[in-house]
């Protein structure tokens, strides 16, 4: 026993690093054996198909919820129902449903009720970081190779591989109207409803923000407002780790609010454990097989926790076998990281990858790195935790909760030259500061003193902790709010800098022209070629203009300029492009792609600088000046992203005339060419 690594004894169970692939295994009876739908699945399932038969029930719903709870699998189930009656899929599925549930159940009685005997229509598939309309494709086409197997099939078929075949090579050019118009032609050729089930939609969603900007959300907003003058209809499953602000956090306040209507359209089934289940969901993960030899000890660790924390754990409705399962995680660990990851994790599936990454910081590593001695066994604390979403999370300061963890990550990273532990204190502190600041898991001097020890009864171990502790508080490092029982290593904000934003928002009129020309001014553009072949400058003026501007009275700036490259800034094209600016200069004008994308981006970061330079409250608020530095920062980068994503020659969307010809460009070398 003594000496070997924690690896040597836990693992996690393999079925945790590989979840349910919807796309490939949705029509096998052997994958969807053995489910067994809990009181969550159950209630979503009635929810579903008692809408089948209710021409007014909703249609389109997301299902949202961590990793790991099941939601691949209800659909897999789902999915199975809704096949054909004397499929071998739905009789599975039924026959679970009648043990489940009881023959003369309720549940089972919307079954028959709600399904008929050929079956819906089911169009499914995972996404992938592509537009919908990719996904959406698809998925029917999966679903129409299934639907008429061994049939005539109809017309749209020809459709459907000829996107499969541009898709692959990835050149599909797929608008919304024909995905729409496919869904209506797919039901008046099936004569049954449709249920279009897409599993990892947030890959959908990162796509978006990434890319299109609102652009391809609309197209979720037409499938979910979608009525059929047909007796059948389309139903819509979008499977998510997390709402749609958690995709859109990274955007301009303007297009999240967009984002935030788009998802209303759509009923939200939370699948959601609570974080105690959550907990004991950690313990299922941990692979104990090899333990045996140390499992007395974790078992006498674990009785001596739980009747130490037996307030915390009580509340939290977990019991001396849960801790036990969880080792070797602290239990105020095993408490704590779900609500950690839930809050301020980049998305839900953190809590998993931290159980089962290769990153720094990550459980496995842990296991690797700690070696058991004697009857000491090594717990991963809170503060290493806080290493690893320090380390290896990005995107953590989510705009909900970012000024109090923007403030503990300072303070602490302002400590880092400090005794490490010290700095095991305030990560520890910070932890559950970031956590709550009610309730029994609040940083109570003996909650944190706790939760640095390895063993519930070693007080030798506690009173060192508890001395530094008393030593950082007469320091002035971190504060005892003896009202609440509580330390605390930050002070709050009382500067919301969100409703900053939007006040200046609701006041900007100025048009994206004006605007970029102030906050992103255009340099001149240095004819490279020309240069080259003759050793001669050429420089172009470049100017943002839009509708305001009158073409024809355009002149450069300055004499010296050999020509104006002018980039409208309208949707509408200009009806009349001269040749020429007044003074005889060449005439370039570009349109422009994304523009309300660059319109919002550059509006907030200007109101971003104006805050920055003029809000009063900053000069005396640490805590918000650090906010607004760091979504400056953020701001810009996206603006800059934007703008280059705007005049982007490749994508072959901008229209281009010189000399007041149309010219084709496809590419930055081209352009430079025409200039020289």
């Amino acid at each position: 026993m003594t000496g070997k690594l924690l690896s040597a004894y836990f693992e996690l169970h393999r079925r945790y690093y590989r979840s349910v692939n919807l796309e490939r295994d949705f029509d096998r009876s052997d994958a969807v054996q053995g489910y067994v739908p809990t009181e969550r699945s159950t209630d979503a399932l009635q929810r579903i198909l008692s809408a089948f038969n209710n021409p007014n029930a909703h249609r389109a719903w997301t299902m949202t919820g961590v990793y790991g709870t099941g939601k691949s699998a209800f659909a897999q189930y789902l999915a199975c129902l809704c096949a054909p009656e004397k499929s071998q899929v739905r009789q599975v599925a039924l026959a679970i449903a009648h043990r489940s549930f009881g023959q003369n159940s309720p549940e089972v009685a919307t079954i028959e009720e709600s399904l008929p005997k050929q079956g819906l229509f089911r169009a499914v598939a995972t996404s992938q970081r592509e537009p919908l309309s990719w996904t959406i494709a698809r998925a029917l086409a999966n679903g129409a190779a299934r639907f008429w197997h061994g049939k005539r099939k109809p017309e749209l078929m020809h459709q459907l591989t000829d996107w499969a075949v541009e898709i692959e090579d990835g050149s599909a050019q797929i608008i919304n109207q024909q995905v729409l118009k496919l869904l209506r032609d797919v039901v008046k050729a099936a004569k049954v409803n449709i249920l279009l089930i897409i599993d990892e939609l947030g890959k959908n969603l990162e796509y978006a923000a990434r890319h299109q900007g609102i652009e391809d959300l609309y197209l979720l907003q037409q499938i979910a407002e979608l009525q059929l003058k047909e007796n059948h209809q389309v139903y819509f499953l979008g499977l998510l780790h997390q709402s749609f602000a958690g995709y859109s956090e990274r955007l301009a306040a303007v297009e999240q609010s967009e984002w935030s209507k788009i998802e209303g359209r759509f009923e939200s089934i939370p699948f959601a454990e609570s974080p105690s289940q959550m907990t004991r969901l950690i313990g299922q993960a941990i692979d104990r097989t090899q333990a045996d030899p140390i499992l007395s000890v974790i078992d006498t660790c674990a009785q001596d926790w739980f009747n130490v924390l037996q307030s915390v754990l009580t509340e939290n409705e977990i019991s001396q076998k849960v801790l036990a399962d969880g080792y070797p995680l602290h239990p105020l660990a095993a408490l704590v990281l779900p609500m950690l990851c839930t809050r301020y994790a980049q998305n839900d599936r953190s809590l998993f990858t931290f159980l089962t990454s290769d990153e720094t910081y990550a459980f496995p590593e842990f296991l690797k790195s700690e070696t058991v001695q004697g009857d000491e066994i090594p717990t991963l604390k809170l503060y290493q935790i806080y290493d690893y979403f320090v380390e290896s999370v990005t995107g953590l300061a989510s705009r909900i909760n970012l000024q109090r963890w923007v403030e503990i990550q300072g303070l602490i990273q302002d400590a880092r030259d400090r005794n490490p532990d010290v700095l095991k204190v305030l990560k520890t502190i910070g932890i559950l500061n970031l956590v709550t600041s009610t309730g029994v898991l609040r940083a109570t001097p003996q909650l944190v003193t706790l939760a640095l020890c390895n063993r519930a009864d070693d007080e030798t171990e506690q009173e060192q902790w508890q001395d530094i502790i008393k030593k950082l508080q007469q320091n002035g490092l971190i504060t005892y709010r003896n009202q609440l029982d509580e330390l605390r290593i930050w002070a709050g904000s009382d500067f919301n800098v969100e409703a900053a934003i939007y006040s200046l928002l609701e006041k900007e009129r100025t048009s994206a022209a004006e605007l970029l020309s102030a906050i992103r001014p255009l340099k001149p553009l240095v004819a490279a070629r020309h240069y080259t072949t003759t050793g001669t400058l050429r420089y172009f003026e470049q100017r943002y203009v839009d509708s305001l501007t009158n073409l024809a009275e355009l002149q450069c700036s300055i004499a010296n300029y050999d020509g104006l490259i002018a980039y409208w800034m309208d949707v509408q094209l200009p009806e009349q492009i001269p040749g020429q600016t007044v003074d005889g200069k060449p005439l370039i004008v570009v349109s422009t792609t994304k523009l309300d994308l660059l319109q919002s981006r550059a509006q907030e970061f200007q109101a971003l600088n104006t805050i920055q330079h003029k809000a009063a409250e900053l000069q005396t608020d640490g805590v918000a000046r650090r906010e607004v530095r760091q979504r400056l920062v953020e701001a810009e980068r996206l603006l800059d992203e934007t703008l280059i994503q705007a005049f982007n020659w490749l994508e072959g969307q901008n229209t281009c005339w010189i000399a007041g010809q149309l010219e084709e460009i496809g590419q930055v070398r081209i352009f430079q060419s025409k200039l020289s």
